[in-house]
Formats: C-alpha cells, sequence, structure tokens
C-alpha cells in the first residue's frame, strides 16, 4: 500500500474545515475550482513569474505576462464580473512586479539577490514522517520549497519562500508560530547533506505604490504618500529625465530620505530559524492530525466562519450541502481535478493574511507605465 503523502497545506486546511479539506485534499477528492480565487490566483502568478526569473534570467514581469496569458485561456469564458475582478487582479500583480524590480535592482543588504545564489527552484520533496525516532507506517511528508538559496555573504543555505502579504509587519509577527517553516527544516534536514539554516521568506506587499501628483508648478507633490524611494525615484526620472543626480536631490532629496523607511512596508528578507525542539513539537501535532486524516472513521463536517467562509473556494458547494441540495452538480460544473498536488500551485499555502478585504475591486495607478 502506497504510504500517503501528508502536504503542511492539507494539515491547516483539515483543521480549519474538513469538508473544505475532503473535496480539496489529494488525499480525497482533489479537487480545485475551475476558476481560481483571484487573490490566490495572483500569488500563483507572482510565484510562477519570480520562479522563471530565478531560473532562467527571464524577465520578471514577461514570465507573469506568459502565465496569466495562458492561465486565462485555460479558464474558458467568465461572467463579466469575474471577468472584471481577474482584469484588476492582473493589473495589480504586474504593478507589484515593477516594483519588485525597482527593489530588487537596489537593495543591497544581507539578504539581497546580489548575495544570493539559487541552488534550486521549486523543489519537491517527500521524506519519511518520524516522530520521537520512529518512522509512521503509511505516511510520508511532502511538499514543495519554492527553491534553496546559498548566501555568499554569511555562508549559509536557506530555504527560500516568497509571500505575498496584505501587511508585512502582520505576517512577520505571525511567523514565531508558524509550522510550514518547521515542517521544512525537519525535510531539509533528511534531504541535504549540509546544514540548512532556516527559512528565508521573500515577502511581497499586495500593493502597487501610487504615482505622486503633479503640482501646478511642474514639481512632483512631495505631500505623504505610501510608496517607496525607489518608485519616487522612478516617477522623477519620468517626469525630469535630463535631470542630473544633483539637481534631483536639491528639489527632492529630502522626501525620497524620508521615503527610506517604507521600504519593508513592501519588501522583506526575513529569516526564521527554528530549534530542534521546535521542529519537533511541530511534527508530533502533524503526525497526530495525519493519524486523523488517514483513518476512513475520521467525521468529516464543516466548520463555518463567517470570515474564512467568505474565502473559500467551495463556498458554494458547501451551502447548497448544507440545505440539502444537489451539491454534487456544482462540485462537476465548476470544478475539476487538480492537475498538479504542489500546494505552491495550487494556491492553499496561502493564510488569512494574504486575503486583503480592501484590495477587490481597486485598480492600480502603475499600469500602462513601464518600470524598467
Amino acid at each position: 500500500m502506497k504510504a500517503a503523502a501528508i502536504h503542511i497545506s492539507d494539515v491547516r486546511t483539515f483543521r480549519q474545515c474538513r469538508r473544505q479539506w475532503e473535496w480539496s485534499s489529494g488525499l480525497k477528492r482533489n479537487l480545485e475550482p475551475i476558476v481560481a480565487y483571484p487573490p490566490f490566483f495572483t500569488g500563483r502568478a507572482i510565484h510562477k513569474a519570480l520562479e522563471m526569473h530565478y531560473k532562467n534570467g527571464d524577465d520578471i514581469v514577461s514570465a507573469f505576462e506568459a502565465f496569466v496569458a495562458e492561465e486565462r485561456t485555460n479558464m474558458g469564458d467568465l461572467w463579466p464580473q469575474e471577468e472584471g475582478t481577474f482584469e484588476e487582479q492582473v493589473i495589480l500583480g504586474y504593478n507589484m512586479l515593477q516594483h519588485y524590480k525597482l527593489w530588487q535592482q537596489q537593495d543591497t543588504k544581507k539578504y539581497s539577490d546580489r548575495n544570493l545564489k539559487f541552488l534550486e527552484l521549486e523543489y519537491p520533496f517527500e521524506v519519511p514522517l518520524k516522530v520521537d525516532g520512529r518512522t509512521a507506517r503509511g505516511k510520508r511528508i511532502a511538499g514543495r520549497f519554492d527553491g534553496l538559496v546559498y548566501n555568499t555573504a554569511t555562508d549559509e543555505y536557506w530555504i527560500w519562500e516568497t509571500k505575498t502579504t496584505r501587511s508585512i509587519t502582520e505576517f512577520v509577527t505571525a511567523l514565531s508560530n508558524d509550522e510550514q517553516s518547521a515542517v521544512y527544516l525537519y525535510a531539509a534536514q533528511q534531504l541535504f547533506k549540509y546544514p540548512v539554516a532556516g527559512v528565508l521568506y521573500n515577502i511581497i506587499r499586495k500593493k502597487a505604490p501610487p504615482q505622486p501628483r503633479t503640482l501646478v508648478n511642474g514639481l512632483l507633490s512631495k505631500a505623504a504618500i505610501d510608496t517607496t524611494k525607489f518608485a519616487y525615484r522612478y516617477w522623477i526620472e519620468q517626469a525630469y529625465p535630463d535631470w542630473s543626480d544633483d539637481t534631483v536631490n536639491e528639489y527632492f532629496g529630502d522626501i525620497l530620505l524620508s521615503l527610506e523607511e517604507n521600504e519593508q512596508k513592501y519588501f522583506m528578507r526575513y529569516p526564521v530559524r527554528k530549534t530542534p525542539i521546535e521542529i519537533a513539537n511541530v511534527m508530533q501535532g502533524v503526525y497526530e492530525t495525519a493519524r486523523e486524516m488517514t483513518n476512513p472513521a475520521t467525521p468529516l463536517y464543516p466548520s463555518p466562519n463567517w470570515l474564512m467562509c467568505n474565502f473559500c473556494a467551495f463556498k458554494s458547494p458547501c451551502v447548497t450541502r448544507t440545505m440539502g441540495g444537489d451539491y454534487e452538480v456544482l462540485l462537476h460544473e465548476e470544478y475539476r481535478e487538480r492537475t498538479d498536488n504542489n500546494e505552491k500551485i495550487r494556491g492553499e499555502d496561502r493564510g488569512p493574511e494574504d486575503v486583503d478585504l480592501r484590495a477587490a475591486g481597486l485598480r492600480q495607478d502603475l499600469v500602462g507605465s513601464q518600470l524598467s
């Protein structure tokens, strides 16, 4: 009998709602919606663009556009509202990656790209599940790292993970209790001969920086604006392409200096290390959950929650099932079997931190402007 592949995304979903897990898990129905929930689609598209950039040297924005074009074809006909929401998310992702390029080119900190060597990208793994030195029968830990990198500045190896989030501060705060990094380090200990220091999170805010207003005197406004020095400098160069650095500093040096602190509102490379005790405790919990997941007698029931249910990919058939309707018709018409069980591609490694309650329906300001 083949061992059950236990993914941390599956563990999270099972603990959150067993009905959602029943329909989405590779251990059960293995379904996904034909039309992805837009914010999750954006995260997947950004992941793919960064993969192609770091793997093949592709331009990030071009890779993003290629992925979007292919996915849009696969979606088929959309309702007008779906089409509008999809377009808004594409614009958001496009502008986020344009901004990322500006930051990437100027970042010089310890974990910047110039100090990283990408050794592996989208690295799948499947390792034995061990608890207290004993191997669990019929269960293996599976998943996929976004990458493995070597930091030349610190002489350390790191698991590389990209996350998109509405608030970097909130996301970083939640990492102290993060189980994914513990599971990944557990797997890395079995996969690699050299020690892996931890998980290096590449965190990107789900927001595009707004364009500053142009005043009647022809200068860009220096009023408080939620942007970075990288984006503001770009707009300066677009408005005054012939200005020297001295002239730019004379007119805008103060605002550029004040915007330096905003960088970490949009981008952060955040290292997470886990002690052996932390890893052991997390894996104990994963093992206990896996036992329930693989037990045919485990009851599978919904867990209604006003926030999570509103953003659940299976809300429609779930409500129909609760009302006694024919939910199987909806599962047949609106869902398909997953073509890839990788939680990165599925988007299921996203948590509540990725659900931006304010962002849906908002167009971004940079579209149409090429940030090179």
